[in-house]
């Protein structure tokens, strides 16, 4: 009878220890958990950011292309930024 009360006591413990450990782990690892979450959402918007200045890029060196190769562009960004030919009679009407 001692013996198996005895039995019964150690398996309990054994059992409770077991809980102890694994709710231990469980309350230790969630801190590195929600930071990995974390860093994962910000290197998620990292991405976007670089994504987002890639493209830019791209338009930025079309431009450039369209620069060297196409006058009408030249002249149309030129006429944006008020340039005019020389001799040439512009008016230009301001919004109040």
């Amino acid at each position: 009878m001692k013996e198996d009360l005895k039995e019964k006591a150690f398996s309990f413990l054994t059992g409770c220890a077991v809980l102890i450990v694994v709710v231990g782990g469980l309350v230790m690892t969630y801190p590195n958990y929600r930071r990995a979450q974390s860093l994962k959402r910000q290197n998620a918007e990292l991405q976007e950011m670089i994504d987002r200045k890639k493209a830019e890029i791209a338009k930025l060196l079309d431009n450039q292309r369209r620069f060297r190769t196409d006058a009408d562009f030249v002249e149309l960004i030129a006429r944006q930024n008020r340039r005019v030919f020389p001799g040439e009679l512009v008016f230009t009407f301001e919004k109040e």
